[in-house]
């Protein structure tokens, strides 16, 4: 793995290191078998979030305790995740090349990969840096509300607590189907509390879902709106 390219100080900055190997696990795992959907870290981040024993990624690893995994793993690997996403996979492999490239056997520190990612993509991205690694964060997206109007359904998201967080909106319709729409985390970058998406449903809705395997929520009770 590159980590070990570049020089990494694991013993401090542990998720430098393993939340690359945790993305890589939820990547590579459904190339191997489609049916496979590697679910490691989700829940216990979704548990632990906002705990006193919580703590921001960029607390030293060394220095950590009970929020060591989540801070090693799960945490920067859905940070990843969810830049990837945003970016697009050619502008993130640009940006993650560029930081290979400039760093490779060089111990870079933290702010050597965010700003090289920046560069590299040719965006201040600092808004989900920050968010993300800098902080301590809940993830709890909710679905505030919904309401037709004429053939369209309206439907309001609300970020409780300001955690960029990707929005999988899952239709399930009354005959048994099921479509998805998805946005990346681009829809938080300016902070707002909430987000509106419009849809025209093909037929009888039955449930509306907020949910990704790799998404987070620790209060999911409000993530369902339901017509039954």
């Amino acid at each position: 793995m590159f980590p070990f390219y570049m020089g990494i100080n694991e013993t401090k900055y542990a998720w430098m290191d393993e939340g690359w190997a945790t993305i890589g696990e939820w990547l590579i795992s459904p190339m191997i078998d489609s049916s496979l959907v590697d679910l490691y870290g989700v829940f216990p981040t979704a548990l632990n979030a906002g705990k006193e024993t919580d703590l921001p990624i960029m607390t030293l690893s060394n220095e950590q305790r009970a929020a060591y995994f989540t801070n090693s793993y799960p945490k920067p690997a859905m940070g990843y995740l969810y830049i990837r996403d945003y970016l697009g996979d050619a502008l993130f492999t640009k940006a993650l090349h560029h930081y290979i490239r400039n760093w490779n056997g060089k111990h870079p520190m933290p702010n050597d990969f965010f700003y090289s990612m920046n560069e590299g993509a040719g965006q201040n991205l600092n808004w989900f840096w920050k968010k993300w690694f800098f902080e301590v964060g809940v993830p709890d997206l909710a679905i505030k509300n919904v309401r037709k109007k004429g053939k369209k359904v309206e439907v309001t998201i609300e970020n409780k607590t300001g955690l960029p967080l990707p929005v999988d909106l899952n239709f399930y319709y009354a005959d048994g189907t099921k479509e998805k729409l998805h946005y990346t985390i681009g829809v938080w970058k300016t902070g707002k509390q909430y987000f509106k998406l419009r849809f025209t449903p093909k037929s009888a809705l039955k449930k509306l879902v907020l949910y990704d395997a790799h998404t987070p929520d620790s209060y999911p009770k409000d993530n369902t709106y339901s017509w039954e």
